[in-house]
């Protein structure tokens, strides 16, 4: 007699999608070595001595810059007030007028800041890689660290005004700022 299990919702498609990846990874990287054509054995009598460059060590890191600075310290301000907001959320000893006040304001909080992500990400995806948005409740700032021209600006503009239904006259595009 088999048995069957019966998996529903999300849980099935993220465990085929990890499964598919494990797969795939395997395959990677037990592949055998002939699919990577004919290679040649390098001797010790095919290098000479005037051949060789002594190479110094290089440590490479990432610089953190003024945007991703802003971006984690936007990041730890909103960890802390969604805290604070569930905690309001799911204390018995609050109203439920509070509860209920809080419940609306979390959600606000991280729709605003999928929106600000998700805006983010395609201005990564068009080249801006450092482009920071902040969402107000009626207005949005875009920073670029680049020097836009005006067809560049009015892209960025329809892009965001498409992404949040807000104005153009609500959306400013600040580009290349030096000192900040």
């Amino acid at each position: 007699m088999a048995r069957f299990y019966v998996l529903r919702g999300k849980k099935v498609f993220w465990n085929l999608v990890l499964i598919v990846v494990v797969v795939l990874a395997l395959v990677y990287v037990f592949r055998g070595d002939d699919e990577l054509g004919p290679q040649e054995a390098i001797t010790t009598e095919d290098i000479s001595t005037s051949d060789l460059v002594l190479v110094e060590p290089v440590t490479v890191r990432a610089i953190p810059t003024k945007f991703s600075e802003y971006k984690l310290e936007r990041e730890r301000i909103r960890s802390r007030q969604i805290e604070l907001m569930q905690e309001a959320v799911y204390n018995t000893q609050f109203p439920a007028a509070q509860k209920t006040e809080a419940q609306g304001q979390l959600h606000n909080l991280i729709e605003r800041m999928s929106r600000e992500t998700e805006i983010e990400n395609l201005l990564k995806a068009k080249g801006y890689l450092d482009g920071l948005v902040i969402l107000d409740k009626e207005a949005i700032t875009v920073v670029v660290p680049v020097t836009l021209t005006r067809e560049e600006a009015a892209k960025i503009g329809e892009l965001v005004q498409r992404m949040t239904g807000i104005g153009l006259d609500a959306i400013t595009i600040v580009d290349e700022l030096i000192g900040i």
